[in-house]
């Protein structure tokens, strides 16, 4: 049982280094994309704010790629132990880390997104009871607590799997 659990975690972390690798490669994709379409949509140069707001987006995108690079870094730089018991907890306390600095990562995020935006072409909170600008927040907040959703149902699917393989052992030991 103890090998069946060992390859069961270590295809946890497989699992999770892929994911991060996807993510990275998507964002380079989209990133080369926002270079290259931007400037073609329209007459001269399209980004909102000109190329200080294209420099904005950059920015933030290299945020999030460095962001999830780093996750990457801790996944494979991660040492387990030898012992199966202390492996997987080693791999739960990673994850219930992992999912709180990602859910605060996403929520500070796109806050500060949405700030840097409005003081970075001199609205600050001038006019945030504006309709358009409620109806972008309540995008934008949507769109947030989707990603949330979506990053806890990932985060939660592994652990309770692993917590399950962690009962497993104690009920075989």
């Amino acid at each position: 049982i103890e090998a069946v659990l060992n390859g069961k975690a270590t295809d946890t972390i497989t699992s999770l280094k892929k994911k991060y690798e996807k993510t990275i490669s998507r964002m380079l994709t989209g990133m080369l994309l926002i270079i290259f379409v931007f400037p073609f949509l329209s007459d001269g140069f399209s980004y909102p704010g000109s190329i200080n707001g294209f420099a904005k987006a950059m920015f933030f995108y290299l945020v999030l790629i460095l962001f999830y690079w780093a996750k990457l870094k801790s996944v494979s730089n991660l040492e387990l132990s030898d012992h199966i018991k202390e492996r997987l907890e080693q791999i739960l306390t990673m994850l219930n880390k992992n999912l709180q600095i990602e859910f605060f990562f996403v929520l500070i995020f796109f806050a500060g997104f949405i700030l840097v935006g409005r003081f970075f072409y001199g609205h600050g909170l001038e006019g945030i009871f504006k309709p358009e600008v409620v109806a972008g927040a309540g995008i934008s907040v949507l769109f947030t607590g989707l990603m949330l959703f979506f990053i806890n149902k990932h985060y939660k699917k592994h652990i309770s799997e692993l917590e399950g393989y962690l009962a497993e052992y104690n009920n075989a030991f």
